[in-house]
């Protein structure tokens, strides 16, 4: 049963609605939305908290935020997983653009200022921006995650397709940024191709977003860093880790998905070339970088698609040796190396 907390119904289009999952990040809860609130025209956009089930005060503090501000809707549900309250959150807005923000997290409230006027002039369906690192005094930190929140190699001034805008981030630096977060989608476009997130996995985004980027035919980057990403030891991802087989069988399923996809939807034939080649790298790399080899799940890997897929001497050789000797041969071999 849901139960709906000051759900406001005179909401005419704003240009952006934002999406807000929450489940147990009391500690955190304030200092995300008082960082939206710091932002100009925030009360031109509707804010959308979804309460996944939340067993400590997280609920009340999002009923307290709706009960002050008319822009803002809380929404409690049972427990669903973060796809879930997504798509919940999705399926309520009426902006005219929607973006996902984790509630541990924080926007840049400036760089949050310039998208909502970017957003009001736009027509795209997907506007992209950058993200940096905070540990849990909300202090920005220098971490090996600044590579994957920034979309380097793209032309601001520009406005490319999804697939152009992934294919230029893999030549500039070997791979594109793959968080919901790091963009704000057109609803209309997100709904009308049933592009939702896949309930009951996790690596949901790694799944998402390849595909909305690659049904794009208008991408634009603003070079903007307005996500702050926090660190912090016990989030979803990180305690997703310590079940190491869950953990390995979602990266196979949404690999394995990913091939699907590709194969079935892009045409172009130097594109799709790149993107398979990218995806079986990035797939040998899994391999070894989350023992996959280890558990049954490691059956599952389509060996013959990540040869299909491979390109140059380096990545031919370790698919060659992952089909003719399988996983474990191929762990063991390239462990050694490593």
């Amino acid at each position: 049963m849901t139960e709906i907390i000051r759900a406001k119904t005179d909401r005419r289009n704003p240009v952006l609605s934002i999406i807000v999952p929450i489940y147990n990040v009391g500690p955190y809860l304030d200092r995300c939305l008082d960082s939206f609130l710091k932002a100009d025209g925030i009360e031109e956009t509707e804010m959308i908290l979804v309460d996944d089930g939340s067993t400590d005060n997280s609920g009340s503090i999002a009923d307290s935020y709706a009960g002050q501000y008319d822009f803002i809707s809380c929404f409690h549900k049972e427990n669903g997983g973060l796809s879930d309250a997504r798509n919940f959150g999705l399926e309520k807005s009426t902006g005219k653009y929607v973006f996902f923000c984790d509630s541990d997290d924080m926007v840049v409230p400036g760089a949050l200022e310039n998208l909502i006027k970017t957003l009001s002039q736009s027509d795209v369906e997907v506007i992209l921006f950058d993200g940096l690192v905070i540990d849990e005094n909300d202090s920005v930190i220098d971490s090996e995650y600044d590579v994957i929140l920034n979309h380097s190699g793209l032309d601001g001034s520009k406005v490319t397709s999804g697939i152009e805008t992934m294919v230029c981030e893999i030549q500039d630096h070997g791979r594109f940024a793959v968080t919901a977060w790091l963009r704000a989608c057109r609803r209309d476009y997100l709904l009308d191709n049933g592009l939702l997130f896949e309930k009951g996995i996790i690596h949901e985004d790694e799944l998402w977003t390849p595909q909305v980027m690659a049904g794009a035919v208008k991408v634009r980057y603003i070079q903007e860093r307005l996500y702050c990403y926090r660190l912090r030891q016990n989030s979803i991802m990180r305690d997703s880790v310590k079940d190491q087989e869950k953990h390995a069988g979602a990266l196979v399923y949404v690999m394995n998905s990913i091939y699907v996809y590709y194969s079935k939807n892009l045409k172009e034939s130097r594109n799709k070339d790149l993107l398979l080649a990218h995806w079986a790298d990035t797939y040998l790399w899994m391999i070894l970088e989350y023992g996959i080899g280890k558990y049954e799940c490691g059956k599952k890997i389509d060996r013959r698609a990540i040869l299909t897929g491979s390109n140059g001497i380096k990545s031919r050789i370790k698919a060659l040796i992952l089909n003719l000797f399988g996983i474990r041969i191929y762990t063991r071999l390239l462990e050694r190396k490593k």
